[in-house]
This record gives C-alpha cells, structure tokens and sequence, in this order.
C-alpha cells in the first residue's frame, strides 16, 4: 500500500482536517505500507493538515515495581513501533507520566500532554485521555480495537468504579527532557477481566464509531465525546459489564 492509499483511507473512516487525533495502532493488522512507519505518520500528519494535532500512546510496561525509572526522551513505548517511531520525531512532546504517556506532535500538544504527571490519576478529567474526550478529540484504532482503548480507564476513572487498583503504591522516579528529577506514588492496577470490545456496538449505535478497512485490517474511528457520553453511565450504573474485578478490593483511586 502507498502513502497515497493509505490517506485516502484515512479520510474515508472519517479522519480530516484540523482534528486533535489519539492513534492506537498495529502495524503487523495493517501490513506493509511503502515507507514504513514514517509514511504511516506523514500520512496522518497529511491528512490532519497544519491545524492537527496527532497524538499516539506511548505505555511504558517497562516501568514496574522493579523498574522503577522512567526517562521521558528515552524509555521506550511497549504498546507498538509506530509510537516508539513518533515519539522520536522532531517537535513531537511526551507527557511525564511514567507508565501511560502519549506523544503528541501538532499546534495542541502541549495542551495536550502538559500536566499528565501532576494528575490525580494517569487518566483524570485533566490527563490527555480526560482531555482528549473534553476538547472534540477523535479515537483511531488502526488495525486495533476496543481492548486498546485507554481512554476506557479516564471513564472508570470518573465512574469511581471499585478495586480496579491496589491501594499500595510504588514510589516511581521520572526524568523530564531537561534531566530534572521527580518522584510519584503510583498504583498498579488490580486483578481484573475486561470486555472492552463487547462495548463497540453501543458506540456505534450512538453514532459514535465508524468501522472501516484500512491496509489489511479492520480499523475504528471514534468521536471521543460520545464514547464518554455513552459508557459512563454504564460504567457508574454496571460497570461489570465493560470490567469484572478479580478481588474483593473496594479502593477507588482518585
């Protein structure tokens, strides 16, 4: 598949101009596309144009209770190449959130990323993932689906669903692109099964996700306000349909 293809794809799903865009990916659904993971990204810089923001998360599943480091400029993400690949593009910005950054490159990304480290949770109303669903931001799932979804987490998050997460922490220390230390307490999420997928169809129905073939995979298109607007009164109301808790915690991290 060619550059060309591959935005003229993009803008059959539903992506366009000017829009603040988080990206899930998987290459190996995808296939081959000529160029790379660099094509893939200037295709999506193409077709979000000047006024675009592109955005792409970068979970560091590196950092962990034995690995307690994390270097903004050089961890690497372990959710995909693509993110490993944009997160070194030049003017791209990563939140300092040690375990669930995103990368964002585009006229909003430091509104985008700025304050991730300083929120009472990595997907609070005022991390990227809270924002992203506030400020008319847009879900693609690129050869991926629902069980990629972290914004899923902002809505349990704001759900207060219980025992999603242990109450005991591990103390993290960050380095920020100047060298600067920081320390936080973070917790880890708890025992659980999720159903993530289960829920597309409820999205769709609220006219909130578009399904569409791009490369060799089935990708989604997501409006990021109805998602919200459609799972949180499920997730306050039966959260066990979109997550089962595995233990009898009732912690709430807020």
């Amino acid at each position: 598949m060619t550059q060309a293809q591959l935005m003229e794809q993009l803008r059959v799903i539903g992506v366009s101009e000017g829009m603040n865009l988080l990206v899930h990916s998987s290459l190996k659904r995808v296939g081959p596309v000529d160029g790379g993971a660099d094509a893939i990204i200037d295709a999506l810089l193409e077709v979000l144009g000047p006024d675009g923001t592109l955005m792409m998360s970068a979970v560091s599943g590196n950092v962990n209770p034995t690995q307690t480091v994390y270097h903004v400029a050089h961890t690497p993400s372990t959710v995909g190449a693509l993110s490993n690949v944009f997160r070194k593009r030049p003017g791209a910005v990563r939140s300092l959130q040690p375990v669930h950054s995103i990368v964002a490159l585009g006229p909003k990304a430091e509104f985008f990323t700025e304050g991730h480290l300083d929120a009472n949770t990595p997907w609070s109303p005022d991390s990227p993932y809270g924002k992203i669903m506030r400020n008319r931001g847009f879900l693609l799932f690129l050869g991926t689906n629902f069980e990629a979804n972290t914004c899923i987490h902002a809505i349990e998050i704001e759900a207060r669903v219980p025992g999603l997460h242990e109450e005991d922490t591990t103390r993290l220390q960050v380095i920020d692109y100047d060298g600067n230390l920081r320390e936080i307490e973070y917790h880890w999420h708890a025992r659980k099964k999720s159903f993530y997928s289960d829920l597309e169809h409820m999205v769709e129905r609220a006219g909130g996700l578009t399904y569409g073939r791009i490369g060799n995979g089935v990708s989604r298109f997501v409006n990021a306000a109805i998602l919200r607007e459609t799972l949180l009164p499920l997730f306050r109301e039966t959260p066990e349909v979109g997550v089962m808790r595995l233990t009898d915690s009732q912690y709430i991290w807020e």
